[in-house]
């Protein structure tokens, strides 16, 4: 299953980059000319993928939230005693 869902997901991810036009042939509006006449050729949509994909942090992030049993990737949670608090101590019959 997670295979399937990685698979539809990263198919997904490259029809973006093919298909998603930088901008549009004729801009919406006057204020949206203005800004494409001023804007610096460093901000493409690709060039910013690739700078968030050269971010150790978001790297680790994606690799954390991928992996089945780590932060978010739907791996099954630790079940704790009820005599457990949030912390991990023990509590003791009668103290809460």
């Amino acid at each position: 299953m997670f295979y399937i869902i990685a698979g539809v997901a990263t198919l997904l991810f490259i029809l973006v980059i093919i298909v998603f036009k930088e901008k549009p042939k004729h801009p919406p509006s006057r204020a949206q000319s203005l800004s494409y006449a001023l804007a610096s050729t460093d901000a493409s949509y690709l060039s910013s993928i690739i700078r968030l994909f050269k971010n150790l942090n978001f790297v680790l992030l994606v690799i954390t939230y991928e992996t089945p049993g780590g932060g978010g990737g739907g791996g099954q949670q630790e079940q704790q005693s009820p005599h457990h608090c949030a912390g991990g101590a023990f509590l003791r019959e009668g103290r809460g």
